[in-house]
């Protein structure tokens, strides 16, 4: 390719992203009318593949892209589509692991902004994304789509399709403003993934399955590798689990641990591996519930509250004064390099937000720290 080639795809993959970024400024609003609408304009593409959706609150990425992994390898092609993303937006959206280049990225985002424009839909950044995934999988005709849930269940984007195979990970609080105060409103959501030809595979207490609508079949696994075990088993595959880790979680570099948590439990989950921090270098977005996250933060440990490069940071003076009233050590820092330059060879967790484990990648240079 011509170097006036690549540049102009830069430019143009520039521009694109800078149109994205702008549909942050449209307030979430839940409902499918709008995809719904979007995906009409382009024949349905959602309904040419063979879909499996991942939600719940907790391990949905790890699933996803384990899942993905463990599908390849039938030989087949497999999409992938997670959120959010450390680096580039393009992680969002794979197939066998690869992420789509910035040229077919460019031309269906456009594509898209002629066509929302056109016909006056306000899309979301979210929606986007969604419908940019599921027409890029079925034009180049994927044999299966993982796709995750970003928020909820009943009214995300990727809800738009129905699932073959349903698989309901954890259940906890999360996004109550938008779900609900309690885990059965939130479950109600949640389950709403399900369709009456769904296979479910869940990870969640029984108390809680009378949420779950009614389906072909309902199994039952108690962690990411059993999800995986029943959904090859469900569509009769010869395989075997692929587990490994994902980047920016449980991620080891030098005397730091990078894993990222944006509810309580996940933190308890990451302490539950290891506990023994020194310091716990912490940045959060103001829509988490952190003084729930910060309650499970070991009394042991000093915390290092961050600023992060987003306009949806907390302040590190709030989680300050959350610390201090649960009597909790911490200090203020303007941003994740500053507290980790702080740093010398104490054991440090780099933990909340995926802002905050990006910002540390990108800092230690770790590998896909930057645009690809």
């Amino acid at each position: 390719m011509g170097i006036n080639r690549v540049m102009q795809n830069t430019n143009n993959y520039k521009k694109a992203v800078k149109w994205l970024d702008g549909l942050n400024q449209n307030k979430i609003v839940p409902g499918l009318e709008r995809i719904s609408k979007l995906m009409k304009i382009f024949n349905d593409p959602q309904n040419k593949l063979r879909i499996i959706t991942i939600g719940g609150t907790n391990a949905k990425g790890s699933t996803s892209y384990n899942l993905s992994n463990t599908l390849m390898q039938t030989g087949k092609k497999i999409g992938c589509y997670t959120s959010p993303h450390l680096h580039s937006v393009r992680e969002r959206i794979k197939i066998n692991n690869k992420y789509i280049d910035k040229k077919k990225f460019s031309e269906k985002l456009f594509n898209l902004k002629n066509e929302t424009t056109k016909n006056k839909i306000k899309i979301t950044y979210f929606e986007a994304l969604t419908a940019l995934a599921y027409l890029y999988f079925s034009e180049e005709k994927v044999d299966y789509a993982v796709m995750e849930i970003g928020l909820g269940g009943e009214w995300d984007a990727v809800n738009v399709a129905d699932a073959e195979i349903a698989i309901l990970t954890t259940l906890g609080l999360d996004h109550t403003e938008y779900l609900g105060n309690d885990l059965h409103e939130i479950a109600t959501t949640k389950a709403k993934i399900v369709r009456k030809e769904s296979i479910v595979i869940t990870g969640w207490d029984k108390e809680y399955h009378k949420y779950i609508p009614k389906s072909k079949e309902l199994h039952e696994g108690k962690s990411v590798k059993e999800w995986i075990q029943i959904c090859i088993k469900c569509l009769k595959l010869s395989i075997q689990p692929i587990i490994s880790k994902i980047p920016g979680r449980q991620e080891n570099y030098l005397n730091f641990t990078l894993d990222t948590a944006h509810n309580e439990q996940a933190i308890e989950h990451i302490l539950s591996l290891n506990n023994n921090y020194t310091k716990i270098i912490v940045g959060m977005l103001q829509d988490k519930d952190i003084e729930s996250f910060v309650s499970k933060l070991p009394l042991n440990s000093t915390i290092l509250a961050c600023n992060l490069n987003s306009e949806r940071s907390a302040s590190s003076e709030y989680i300050y004064n959350i610390c201090k009233k649960n009597n909790i050590r911490c200090k203020q820092f303007v941003n994740v390099k500053e507290a980790i330059l702080s740093i010398k060879a104490e054991k440090t967790l780099i933990t909340g937000s995926f802002y905050t484990v990006s910002e540390a990648r990108t800092y230690f240079k770790l590998e896909g720290y930057s645009e690809l």
